[in-house]
C-alpha cells in the first residue's frame, strides 16, 4: 500500500517555465526522508520551540506525508529537472481556523519548503506558491486560501504579503518559540484585485499554531 496519496496534476511555471510541479509519490521519499532530516531545513519549516537539532525520521516522514496527503494536492517541486523541494494545496486542517469562516466555506491552506540550501533566496518559493493560487481559486473553486508562518521566518512574511495575502491575525507566541507572534494571511479571489483582504467579523480567540507533524496540527509554511 502506497504511503502518499498521489494525483494526476502538474504544473509548469517560473519565468523561463523550467520550475514543474509533480505529483508527490513514493518514489519522492528519499528526498523527503533528506529535507526532513535537516535540523536547518526544519528551523525554517517548522514553529514552534528554538530546537536547532529537530530532525524527522523515517516513521515520521511517512506519518507526515501520509495523513497530509489524504486531504492536500502535494507536490515535488523540480527545477531545471533538478527535485528541490516540496509544497502542498491542503483542506484547512485546523477547526479553529475553520470556525473564523462560514459554515461551508472551502478554506485551505498552502505549505512549502525548499529542501535544497542551494536554491534558497532565489524566488522559487514565491513562483510555486503563485502557481498553488492559480491552482486554488482557477481549477479548485477554493474560496479561501488562509495560510500561517511564525515572523521570525521574514522570507516567508514577505512572500505572503508580495502575492497579495493580507495579514488577519498575530497571536502572541511563548518566550521559547523561534518567534514573537504566529502571523495568520488570508486570500480570497474576489479581494484579490481589490487588495480588500481584511479579517472576516470572527471572534479572535479563533486562532492556531502550524507545525510539519500530525501530532501537532501539521505544519506552518
Amino acid at each position: 500500500m502506497s504511503i502518499i496519496k498521489t494525483h494526476q496534476i502538474t504544473l509548469q511555471g517560473g519565468a523561463d517555465s523550467n520550475i514543474v510541479l509533480r505529483p508527490l509519490c513514493d518514489d519522492h521519499l528519499p528526498y523527503l526522508y533528506k529535507w526532513c532530516a535537516d535540523p536547518e531545513v526544519l528551523y525554517w519549516t517548522e514553529g514552534g520551540p528554538a530546537d536547532k537539532e529537530l530532525s524527522y525520521g523515517p516513521e515520521t516522514v511517512h506519518q507526515i506525508y501520509g495523513t497530509v496527503s489524504q486531504n492536500a494536492i502535494c507536490f515535488l517541486i523540480e527545477v531545471d529537472g533538478i527535485p528541490i523541494g516540496e509544497c502542498w494545496l491542503q483542506k484547512m486542517n485546523l477547526p479553529e481556523v475553520r470556525a473564523m469562516y462560514p459554515e461551508g466555506t472551502d478554506v485551505r491552506r498552502i505549505d512549502i519548503c525548499i529542501g535544497e540550501k542551494a536554491y534558497w533566496g532565489r524566488g522559487i518559493g514565491t513562483a510555486c506558491v503563485s502557481m498553488l493560487i492559480d491552482l486554488a481559486f482557477q481549477s479548485e473553486n477554493v474560496d479561501v486560501l488562509h495560510c500561517i508562518c511564525e515572523d521570525y521566518n521574514v522570507r516567508s512574511v514577505r512572500m505572503w504579503e508580495k502575492l497579495g495575502f493580507s495579514r488577519v491575525l498575530a497571536k502572541p507566541l511563548p518566550e521559547t518559540h523561534k518567534g514573537r507572534y504566529e502571523c495568520h494571511y488570508r486570500l480570497t479571489i474576489d479581494l484579490r484585485q481589490t487588495g480588500d483582504n481584511r479579517a472576516p467579523d470572527r471572534p479572535a480567540e479563533h486562532r492556531s499554531c502550524g507545525s510539519r507533524n500530525p501530532s501537532e496540527q501539521n505544519r506552518g509554511t
